[in-house]
């Protein structure tokens, strides 16, 4: 994630400007991605602005040879230990993403600065795929984010953005998919950022949580 402009594809992210840190709280504005090293192949998502104006921007892809057991849930971490968010708490020196995953007081109402949309179920459990054709729209503020976990509705978008703050602030899928049924699951991030927000490299983990059988 970075500034307008401030991305390119064969510069390693590391060199990239720093992100000044603004006056209020507002989006971070691009998103990158890289499938290979970071120095080369880095490719921008056109469709990502941190905003509610799209419907086809990331997807959770799962095959037909496992099943869940219960509905797996959206969520994000500062690392890859999955630890528990400390909500409104700025660490001293970040080094991982726990200044974006416990969001502060005045910034963001102690919710994340890592919001997501889902949209449906991806499989309901009679085995159809449900795809979004129109864009999330939607609340979504520095300060969105509801304790615990919401659920898209069948064939539609959360009405309000969800806070990705580990097993604090989550997103669920409304059922379990139907069993060894492949399926895709879209979602849309936004980033944000504020005045009170830690500087460092910060870099959390987004991922999907399930149990299966």
């Amino acid at each position: 994630m970075c500034a307008s402009g401030a991305g390119a594809g064969n510069i390693a992210s590391a060199a990239w400007p720093p992100y000044t840190r603004p006056a209020a709280t507002g989006v971070v504005p691009e998103c990158w991605a890289y499938l290979g090293s970071d120095n080369s192949g880095g490719l921008k998502v056109t469709t990502y602005d941190g905003t509610t104006a799209h419907y086809k921007q990331f997807l959770i892809s799962w095959d037909a040879l496992g099943t869940f057991a219960a509905a797996p849930v959206i969520s994000a971490w500062k690392d890859n230990t999955y630890p528990a968010a400390s909500p409104g708490t700025q660490p001293g020196s970040p080094g991982d993403g726990s200044a974006i995953v416990n969001g502060q007081t005045t910034d963001t109402s102690n919710t994340s600065y890592l919001k997501a949309n889902a949209y449906g179920y991806g499989v309901d459990t009679g085995g159809t795929q449900q795809t979004p054709s129109a864009n999330a729209g939607g609340t979504l503020a520095a300060t969105t984010g509801t304790a615990g976990a919401v659920s898209p509705a069948t064939g539609a978008w959360l009405a309000t953005w969800q806070s990705l703050q580990a097993a604090s602030q989550w997103i669920a899928d409304g059922v379990t998919p139907k069993p060894t049924t492949a399926g895709l699951w879209y979602f849309l991030l936004s980033l944000w950022t504020g005045p009170n927000m830690a500087g460092g490299s910060l870099i959390p983990v987004v991922g999907l949580q399930y149990l299966w059988v």
